[in-house]
């Protein structure tokens, strides 16, 4: 994509293989923020949510869901 002159080009947008790439090459502070900043903009991109979830970044999501539903023993 060409630049028209004046135009700053827009900074690219991170994706979670960016992520495994710097992983991949043990990059893993790197790999986190972009991981992150992926599910910041999108939180539904669930190689981005698995990725941190194996880095345990984030909680699997089982456990978060466990937690969301109540005992039916509660109610």
């Amino acid at each position: 994509m060409a630049v028209a002159a004046g135009e700053r080009p827009t900074s690219p947008q991170p994706t979670a293989t960016i992520g495994e790439l710097y992983l991949a090459q043990g990059h893993r502070r790197e790999a986190i923020a972009i991981f992150q900043r992926v599910l910041s903009a999108d939180p539904g991109n669930l190689r981005a949510r698995e990725a941190l979830e194996r880095l345990r970044v984030l909680p699997p999501r089982a456990t978060i869901r466990a937690r969301e539903v109540p005992d039916r023993a509660e109610q």
